[in-house]
């Protein structure tokens, strides 16, 4: 009886591992060692297929945190509204799903914040009808630089907008509840 041959692998097999080693796992490994952007002319899907294989190659030096506040009528602060009740999934990392949204549209004013807007107000007023209804609301961010001196105690938690000093605050956009909502009167 003779010995059977080994099964050779299929021309498109091959094509295949060649292509993935092309076009993912060595671009990959460029990234994540040698160069500390995307891939010059690398399509968009391709740039985030390696920036999630690439996590944490380098440490952050700080973490940013999203706030939406609200003012009403006769109060001098901006009240911080708490984000669990508005979005009550955390997809990850602590991070409610306003955080992900503002932080993929690079936290700058525009028609998707101002829908945004409106949906928090609206849902914001549902959940409490006994208090007086917002005449403002804005989004704001903030960003923390951790010590190794004083680390975070029972891991991080989002810092309040007033505990963070004035120079790592920013407005992202205020918008006036006329104002949103003159469209539709």
């Amino acid at each position: 009886m003779s010995e059977p041959s080994p099964i050779e692998p299929r021309v498109r097999d091959r094509l295949l591992v060649t292509a993935f080693l092309l076009l993912f796992w060595i671009p990959m490994l460029l990234r994540s060692t040698v160069l500390d952007g995307p891939l010059p002319g690398s399509p968009e899907l391709l740039t985030k297929l390696h920036s999630i294989a690439c996590l944490f190659t380098h440490r952050p030096d700080g973490w940013s945190s999203y706030h939406v506040q609200i003012q009403q009528q006769d109060a001098p602060i901006w009240r911080t509204l708490d984000q669990s009740e508005l979005f009550p999934l955390e997809p990850f990392g602590r991070r409610s799903r306003m955080h992900r949204l503002l932080a993929a549209w690079n936290a700058r004013p525009g028609p998707r914040t101002e829908d945004m807007a409106r949906w928090i107000l609206l849902r914001w007023v549902e959940l409490h009808p006994d208090e007086p209804a917002p005449v403002a609301l804005r989004f704001t961010r903030t960003w923390m630089f951790p010590s190794r001196d004083q680390p975070p105690q029972q891991g991080w938690r989002h810092p309040d907008y007033y505990e963070v000093p004035p120079d790592r605050r920013r407005v992202i956009v205020s918008y006036s509840v006329d104002e949103l909502f003159a469209e539709a009167r």
